[in-house]
């Protein structure tokens, strides 16, 4: 949460002062005064902005001795004192309240951004309310796809300012741009370029009309500046990104090889360049530009074409043919797995007991995912829940009306006959499980705290919202009460911003799926199953687990906080041993491929790799350009964007040297990699206090399904291949 203050002119304001002071807050009156006479708050927002070159908004990043401040400024004609009106809407809260890209894309949407105030009509007083972090996530979402592509578009301010940069890490840095309002632009693109080289907090103002400032250490660390200011500075350095009078020197040649990837090469060279900031930031200041210069030495002669694709923004097809990251070749003789195919007379049969009547021979075989036989649905061994959840059997054979007897089946479950034998434990199938198209059964696969609950509970909302009608998939619930209870248990809670708990082992127990949809896509109806199973559990492989066998698909989970090491990410980690353990990779990940049975060189199964909790890493490239991104073209998959999200994925996990979590595009033939969050931010004391904003989480479903020839559309077959 962030308080509020709003300044305008008025006569007394909350502080009993004249002049442009606070008239709003959702802060105590201590706290504010506190804010207003203990920072440099108010030095920034009563400065008297007369310029003509100011600009109708304008944004500065403080880091005061109280924590952060996000001061929005707005300028105004105030016909009654004839002259230009200073507002300001400001943001405070703790040191880490605010990232930098979050102030940036605030400032980018003006009063068009989340939690935007017109300043002019506030009501006075202390009735104002705390602005959520969701808020600030929005702006980030709304305004990062056009920041960066301003960014791109300004090499030489970015080269200029990046040489000053890499000459001084520590100065504080006044700039004069060719234009004032290409300053958020600015900032981003320098942001993403040095983040890893600058020590200390990250403040900016994209509106000074001085560079004076009584304490320079509470001043932002860089300043806009409308033109170059007569008088000399002996607090900054000055810089003229328009490039008049700049040196070339070694800096300037290290800071335009930077911007020549950022500007021409796109994220698919640049970004493994990019994320390694825990490597520079342990070295010695004076080492890490040599780092970084070596680091491009190092791009420069890489033969991995990855490092030489052109710019390429999400949704944009490259122009050269797409290339998979170094890994085993697909045989040519592996077959394609378009969809579960179907298997005749090869698993075990058994007999019927006596005095059974035999299964229907009409409908198709279907693999049982508890005890893994292959069984026909059999009317004649039905059951139904009681009010206790007791399986009674129940006789259907009198109903001859078709629309009762539709309705009645709906709710019915058939008894395994696990022919086989070797299954003491009684299991029921859904009979919406057993008359369709073999069922399509998808496991979740990650460690128990990676986030597979909150992915599929997110993912199940998502669809529940009708997420898939645009690719012409329509659902209804296999087992209604299953379903039901699935949606109070997690999806809702989740939905209303309370924290699921992990999924708890199944300690011997029969492993039942979490939820299963009937899918129907052109006239065809078939079922998914997903199973959530504890990390525990899928680590210890008992026979519990033999459902892996069964299983048609796979979403392998991949936690950052415990693959990568960022320094955003440390605070996460609660244990650094178990941590520094976990490093090694997770350990479901290779227990379920070492399970999986294997004909040939690669795995059969389509699998998606998700990147989940995406929103802790949604400043690092790629992540950024991915997750607030959509499909250019709603409802249709396009296989050629597909592979360029996992080419960057793959990219980003091996720039980190995540590689143990990789083993999933490697050991499978069909793969793709996806960044998704399932909460859009990060809890607070177990709770989302500003709710959930799921973030692409359908993208691995959608993949899975074009792999399964589920989708009724052209190209679905070159997906993941």
């Amino acid at each position: 949460m962030l308080h509020q203050i709003v300044y305008r002119w008025d006569p007394d304001g909350l502080l009993g002062r004249r002049g442009i002071v606070p008239v709003a807050t959702s802060l105590g009156r201590e706290e504010l005064f506190g804010w207003h006479t203990r920072t440099a708050l108010a030095d920034a927002v009563t400065m008297d902005y007369g310029d003509p070159a100011c600009p109708p908004f304008s944004v500065c990043l403080l880091d005061t001795p109280l924590g952060t401040a996000l001061i929005r400024r707005e300028f105004s004609a105030d016909a009654r004192r004839q002259r230009l009106n200073n507002s300001a809407h400001v943001l405070v809260g703790p040191r880490d309240g605010v990232a930098p890209f979050d102030a940036i894309a605030w400032a980018a949407l003006g009063r068009r951004g989340p939690g935007a105030l017109d300043l002019e009509n506030v009501a006075p007083g202390y009735d104002l309310k705390p602005l959520t972090d969701r808020h600030l996530a929005e702006a980030f979402d709304l305004a990062a796809g056009g920041l960066h592509e301003r960014a791109r578009r300004l090499g030489e301010p970015l080269e200029v300012l990046a040489a000053a940069v890499l000459r001084a890490p520590r100065a504080r840095m006044s700039v004069t741009l060719p234009a004032v309002e290409e300053a958020t632009a600015l900032l981003w693109g320098l942001q993403h370029l040095l983040t890893a080289l600058l020590p200390g907090p990250w403040t900016f103002s994209t509106f000074e009309i001085d560079d004076a400032h009584a304490d320079p250490k509470s001043a932002p660390r860089f300043v806009v500046l409308p033109r170059p200011p007569g008088a000399r500075s002996d607090n900054r350095v000055r810089v003229d990104a328009t490039g008049r009078g700049e040196p070339h020197d070694t800096h300037r040649e290290l800071a335009r090889r930077l911007a020549r990837y950022y500007v021409d090469e796109g994220w698919a060279g640049f970004h493994r360049l990019l994320n390694v900031p825990t490597e520079l930031h342990t070295l010695p200041e004076n080492a890490r530009v040599a780092a970084l210069r070596t680091r491009l030495d190092g791009l420069a002669a890489a033969s991995n074409p990855r490092a030489t694709q052109p710019a390429r923004t999400p949704g944009s097809a490259p122009t050269a043919q797409a290339t998979r990251q170094p890994g085993p070749p697909a045989p040519s003789n592996v077959p394609k797995p378009a969809g579960r195919p179907r298997e005749t007379g090869t698993g075990p049969t058994g007999s019927t007991p006596p005095n059974t009547p035999a299964a229907d021979p009409n409908r198709p075989e279907v693999r049982c995912p508890y005890c893994l036989d292959r069984v026909r649905w059999n009317e004649h061994e039905l059951y139904e829940r009681d009010a206790r959840q007791r399986f009674e059997r129940v006789d259907l054979s009198n109903i001859t009306d078709p629309l009762k007897r539709h309705d009645r089946l709906r709710s019915t479950f058939m008894r395994c006959p696990n022919p086989s034998g070797d299954e003491k434990r009684e299991h029921y199938l859904p009979t919406n499980y057993m008359i369709h198209e073999p069922p399509l059964v998808i496991g979740l696969i990650g460690d128990g705290l990676s986030g597979k609950t909150h992915l599929l509970a997110a993912m199940i909302g998502e669809i529940e919202a009708g997420g898939l009608r645009a690719y012409g998939v329509n659902h209804t619930a296999v087992d209604i009460d299953q379903h039901q209870s699935y949606r109070s248990t997690r999806v809702e809670p989740l939905q209303h911003g309370q924290m699921l708990a992990t999924t708890v082992s199944s300690e011997g127990n029969l492993v039942q799926f979490a939820d299963a949809l009937l899918l129907r896509v052109g006239g065809r109806t078939r079922p998914i199953a997903f199973f959530d199973v504890s990390g525990e559990d899928l680590a210890r492989g008992g026979r519990e687990m033999q459902f892996l066998a069964a299983a048609d698909a796979f979403v392998f989970v991949v936690d950052p906080v415990v693959a990568i090491d960022l320094p955003e990410l440390r605070r996460f980690a609660a244990h650094d041993e178990d941590l520094r353990l976990a490093r090694g990779g997770d350990r479901t990940f290779t227990a379920v491929m070492n399970r999986l049975p294997r004909e040939k060189a690669l795995l059969h199964q389509p699998v998606a790799v998700a990147v989940t909790k995406s929103d802790l890493i949604r400043f690092e490239p790629p992540v950024d350009a991915w997750l607030g991104s959509h499909p250019p073209v709603p409802g249709v998959v396009d296989p050629v964007r597909a592979d360029a999200e996992s080419r960057d994925v793959y990219s980003f996990l091996h720039a980190h040297d995540a590689h143990a979590w990789l083993g999933p595009y490697e050991e499978f033939r069909r793969c793709t990699m996806h960044f998704v969050s399932a909460t859009g931010a990060r809890d607070r004391d177990g709770r989302f206090p500003g709710g959930i904003r799921p973030r692409r989480v359908l993208e691995p479903i959608v993949s899975i399904l074009a792999m399964c020839d589920m989708l009724d559309q052209a190209g679905v077959e070159r997906v993941g291949v």
